[in-house]
C-alpha cells in the first residue's frame, strides 16, 4: 500500500489482546489501516523494526491541572499553624493560580505535557479553569489562557482535550473568593459562548463544572443540557471531600451524586465523569454505575484525600479512567498500579479490579486508554490499537531490568502491577513519532 508505513513489535496490544510479533500498518494521515501477527509481504513503502518492546495504545490521561505542576515539592513540609490538609493544599495552589500571567501559563502547560509525553501519554483532557485576569476581567481574546494551553500542548506533541471549568461561587451561599475570581465566566450564557468560540476555531472542548460547591443547580441542568445537545463530554469534580457531601445535603437534600442524577447527568444521554468519587454512599455507587469514574489516586494519595470504593464501583457498573490530576506524579503506570493496590489496601483482598471477566493488567489497560478516550468523546479516535483509529501508541523497552525473569505473556502484568513509565521509550501521535 503506497504511503505507508509498517511498525513492528517483538508484541502488542492490537484491538486488546497481546499479540506476538506484532505489525501495524499506518497511512500517510497518520490512521491505521490494518493490524497483525506479521509485517506485510511487501506492501507497506516502509518497515520501522521498532525492536524488543512491547507495543501498546498510548496513555489517555483523562484529568489535569497543568499548572499545579509548579507546586510540585512545595507543599510537603510541615509550617507552624498549618492544618495539613487538603484545605490548607488549596491555598498554598490558590497563590501559584493567582499570579500566573499567560506566558507562565504556557510555560507551565508546556512543562507538565512534556512530561506527559516521556510517560507515554498522547492524550490530554486538561480540566482548565485560569480564565481570566486575576481581578476576574476577561483578556481581549476570553479564551487567551486556553490558547495558551493548547499552544502547550502542540509543542509537546499531545492532543488536548480543553474541559473548560465553569465556577461561579465560593460555596452554597458564598460568592466568590478573590482568588476565585479569574475563574469565573459570570454566566452559562457568556461560558458557552467561550466553548463555542474554542469548538470553532477547532479545539476540542469539554463542559466541565468544576464541582457541586462552585454551581448551583439550575446551572448544573443548563450545563448537563449544554453537553447533551452538543454530544460535548461533561466532568465535574464529585465527593472529594466529606465537607462537599454535607455543604450538598444542606443545601439540596441530597448527596453531589443524587444531584447529578436529579440534573438528568446520569441518564444515559450525557457523557459524564464523575472525577475522585471518594466519598460515596450504597446509593451513589448504584447511580454512578452509570457513569465513568476518573480515578486519580498519586493525587488522592498526596492531598489525603482516601480511597474510592473501587470494586463496588466497578460491579455496579461504573467504568474507570485515570488522571495526573494536580501533576505532582506524571505517570499513568503508577496510577493504574496505585488504584488496584489501593483497592487491595481498602479490601484486604488481591486481584481486584477485573473489568468484564479480563485480568487485571488487562483492565488497567483499558482503563488507561480506551476508557479515558472515551471519557474525552475520543472514543472512536484513539484508545486503541485497530484499523481506522490514530495510530497513537506508545513502546515499553522489554530489555529494561524490570522484566528480567519475566515471562513474555506476563510483561504487562509486571508493567502495570509492579512497574512505571521509565520504561516507556517511543511515543507517536497521529503517526507521529513525538519522543
Amino acid at each position: 500500500m503506497d504511503g505507508t508505513t509498517a511498525y513492528v513489535a517483538a508484541a502488542a496490544y492490537l484491538e486488546g489482546r497481546r499479540v506476538a510479533p506484532a505489525c501495524v500498518e499506518v497511512g500517510p494521515d497518520g490512521r491505521i489501516v490494518r493490524v497483525g501477527a506479521a509485517a506485510p509481504a511487501g506492501a507497506a513503502a516502509r518497515v520501522v523494526d521498532l525492536g524488543r518492546v512491547l507495543l501498546l495504545p498510548g496513555f489517555v490521561n483523562a484529568h489535569s491541572h497543568a499548572f499545579q505542576r509548579l507546586i510540585r515539592g512545595a507543599t510537603q513540609r510541615f509550617g507552624a499553624g498549618d492544618p495539613s490538609t487538603f484545605w490548607s493544599w488549596r491555598a498554598a495552589m490558590y497563590e501559584t493560580a493567582a499570579r500566573l500571567d499567560p506566558e507562565g501559563v504556557e510555560a507551565a502547560a508546556t512543562r507538565a505535557f512534556r512530561e506527559m509525553v516521556a510517560a507515554g501519554i498522547t492524550t490530554v483532557g486538561e480540566f482548565h479553569y485560569l480564565h481570566h485576569r486575576p481581578d476576574g476581567r476577561p483578556y481581549e481574546d476570553p479564551n487567551e489562557l486556553s490558547e495558551r494551553v493548547a499552544a502547550a500542548a502542540r509543542a509537546a506533541g499531545l492532543r488536548v482535550v480543553l474541559l473548560e471549568v465553569y465556577y461561579a461561587r465560593g460555596g452554597p451561599g458564598r460568592p466568590l473568593e478573590p482568588a476565585q475570581r479569574r475563574f469565573a465566566d459570570g454566566d452559562v450564557d457568556r461560558y458557552v459562548a467561550r466553548l463555542e468560540d474554542l469548538a470553532a476555531r477547532g479545539h476540542r472542548v469539554g463542559v466541565a463544572p468544576h464541582s457541586v460547591r462552585a454551581v448551583d443547580r439550575r446551572a448544573l441542568e443548563a450545563l448537563v443540557g449544554v453537553a447533551r445537545a452538543r454530544s460535548w463530554p461533561l466532568h465535574i469534580h464529585l465527593s472529594e471531600q466529606p465537607a462537599e457531601n454535607e455543604a450538598c445535603r444542606a443545601e439540596h437534600g441530597t448527596t453531589p451524586a443524587g444531584l447529578l442524577e436529579a440534573a438528568g447527568a446520569l441518564d444515559g444521554g450525557c457523557n459524564t465523569t464523575a472525577v475522585h468519587a471518594t466519598f460515596l454512599t450504597e446509593a451513589d455507587v448504584a447511580r454512578l454505575g452509570r457513569a465513568r469514574v476518573c480515578l486519580c489516586p498519586t493525587t488522592e494519595a498526596d492531598l489525603g484525600d482516601g480511597l474510592a470504593p473501587a470494586g463496588p464501583l466497578l460491579s455496579a457498573g461504573a467504568r474507570f479512567c485515570f488522571g495526573s490530576d494536580s501533576n505532582a506524579v506524571i505517570d499513568l503506570v503508577q496510577e493504574a498500579r496505585l488504584a488496584e493496590m489501593g483497592e487491595r489496601l481498602r479490601t484486604n483482598r488481591r486481584l481486584c479490579l477485573r473489568a468484564g471477566g479480563a485480568q487485571v493488567a488487562e483492565s488497567l489497560l483499558a482503563f488507561a486508554t480506551a476508557e479515558g478516550a472515551a471519557a474525552l468523546g475520543l472514543g472512536g479516535e484513539t484508545g486503541i490499537l485497530a484499523p481506522g483509529r490514530w495510530f497513537d501508541a506508545c513502546t515499553v523497552d522489554l530489555t529494561d531490568p524490570l522484566f528480567e525473569g519475566v515471562a513474555d505473556d506476563r510483561i504487562l502484568d509486571t508493567l502495570l502491577t509492579c512497574g512505571t513509565a521509565r520504561c516507556v521509550r517511543d511515543v507517536f501521535v497521529e503517526g507521529r513519532r513525538v519522543r
